[in-house]
């Protein structure tokens, strides 16, 4: 944006560019897609649309082998980004929730000979520039069959790739003082069923000491920033760049409670707003010299305002609720919240009457009461900063999903593009290991996890069965370097299908 001002002489203009605010940043704006637990527990991260995620509570579950789905949930913390309204309050929490699926026979190694099996574990990487695990070590194929390939979760820095060739993992980096947790999967195909190994750390060679802050505020130190109190004690947590918050001391050194993730020192009931010194601990991550230790960062005292003002409580006589929905197969559609002062607020939590975070299928229509848990963003309420939890009434239909009777498998790739051609740029390749059920011709519904896929009209390279490297730049200077492609619609509807390969003196994108 410029701005352009005409003045006659003798008379000067100063003038300021405006600044456009952003609004209020949510978990809807964070806008998590595709958060899923696999049957054996592993976590596949969500991708992010806007924000940086810098913590989660978990990274892998238990395997389900109860007989029935059973309800997962991940707390990520998320930093917000600058140029919106909330920015000083430095991060929010966003809850993901999803199905863990149980572990059919076929998944179950011990009913399925055919399924791999992992002896670990695999040991913490220390001082990594490059180096290579030998998977073959730590994953053994079932009896009469074979590991069709790996695949590999990074729960953290970017900084350090990985790369799997056969049964060779392996691990670089060319930054000093990097760290992150790799977890591996192994898969067998033809079975459907895979085994995962246990998440390790693995950390560049660093001779700094990991501290609170620096002079220059790089990613070598913690680099609190932001936070608040509110009136009645509510932290919002700052952002922080390096290492796992675990907990909150107050200036008496007590650790503050903390519930649901949410933490809170005591409600100020003076005349006017008072000083709070916080101390903030985080694990320091390997890598650095103080690994293992408890760093304590303490930033300037946070002004908690007065409940003194007067205002009152919202309460939920005071919202509105909109676009809040069940599916027809039990799953609860968050809508927003509206009320004096704010509308379209996203809601923190969303519970059924049970506590759970749906609902199972029903033969006919059948009343619910959820319950709905928001944050107070605005400051003419007394409870600003809290979250209240309010009952709002909904029927959910009867069971309609195309994905309750799919039958078939392939797999897709985790990567979306905008166009086909995308899958060309770089000489990049594409492994397509995403497990989905159904029969992929265009019309058909694309189900992941039982409910139909949210492909957000982005074409995914597609397989009969997953393969490692099968999209992209797969073979240069080869006349049969084909490879499937599928649109995918938000719904989950495939859209369009075609062949294509990344050869020829156009740049690839030739399709059949």
């Amino acid at each position: 944006m410029s701005t352009k001002i005409n003045a006659r002489s003798p008379f000067f203009i100063e003038s300021v560019e405006p600044t456009v605010s952003l609004g209020i940043f949510d978990c809807d704006t964070a806008n998590l897609l595709n958060f899923a637990v696999s049957s054996d527990g592993d976590v596949t991260e969500p991708s992010i649309l806007n924000g940086t995620i810098i913590d989660r509570t978990a990274t892998s579950f238990a395997a389900n082998t109860s007989g029935s789905a059973i309800s997962r949930s991940v707390t990520y913390t998320i930093q917000i980004p600058s140029g919106y309204s909330n920015t000083s309050d430095g991060t929010i929490d966003c809850v993901q929730t999803v199905d863990q699926p149980t572990q059919t026979s076929a998944e179950d190694p011990n009913q399925n000979n055919n399924c791999p099996t992992f002896s670990g574990p695999i040991p913490p990487i220390t001082n990594l520039t490059s180096t290579t695990v030998n998977l073959a070590s730590f994953f053994t194929a079932g009896s009469g069959a074979t590991i069709s390939g790996y695949s590999v979760q990074n729960y953290g820095a970017a900084a350090i790739s990985t790369s799997i060739s056969s049964n060779t993992l392996t691990i670089a980096t060319a930054s000093e003082c990097a760290s992150t947790t790799l977890r591996v999967t192994a898969f067998n195909s033809s079975d459907a069923c895979t085994a995962v190994s246990n998440v390790f750390s693995v950390s560049s060679a660093c001779k700094k000491t990991l501290p609170c802050t620096t002079s220059n505020a790089t990613n070598d130190a913690v680099n609190l920033t932001g936070g608040s109190i509110s009136a009645t004690g509510v932290i919002s947590n700052p952002s922080y760049s390096i290492a796992h918050l675990s907990r909150i001391k107050d200036s008496n050194g007590a650790t503050v409670p903390c519930s649901n993730n949410i933490c809170t020192v005591p409600v100020n009931n003076g005349a006017s707003a008072i000083p709070v010194t916080l101390t903030f601990v985080f694990d320091v991550p390997n890598g650095y010299t103080n690994a293992g230790a408890e760093l304590e960062c303490t930033p300037p005292s946070f002004s908690q305002p007065t409940t003194a003002a007067p205002k009152v409580n919202l309460e939920c006589s005071d919202a509105t609720f909109s676009g809040f929905t069940i599916t027809p197969q039990g799953n609860i559609i968050a809508g927003t919240v509206s009320y004096l002062g704010n509308t379209g607020v996203t809601p923190n939590n969303i519970t059924t009457e049970s506590g759970e975070y749906k609902y199972d299928p029903v033969s006919a229509s059948t009343s619910r009461t959820i319950s709905v848990t928001f944050r107070i963003l605005n400051t003419a309420w007394l409870n600003y900063l809290e979250s209240i939890t309010c009952p709002v009434e909904l029927t959910q239909p009867p069971s309609d999903n195309a994905c309750d009777s799919a039958t078939g498998d392939y797999a897709i790739s985790h990567q979306g593009f905008n166009d086909v051609g995308s899958f060309c740029d770089g000489g990049a390749t594409y492994s397509i290991l995403r497990q989905v059920n159904g029969t992929p011709e265009v019309g058909n519904t694309v189900c992941y996890l039982g409910s139909p896929y949210n492909g957000n009209n982005l074409f995914y390279a597609y397989a009969t069965a997953q393969i490692q490297n099968g999209a992209g730049n797969i073979a240069a200077g080869a006349i049969d370097a084909s490879f499937k492609v599928m649109q995918i619609d938000s719904s989950g509807t495939i859209l369009f299908i075609t062949t294509t390969n990344c050869q020829g003196d156009d740049g690839g994108d030739r399709q059949f």
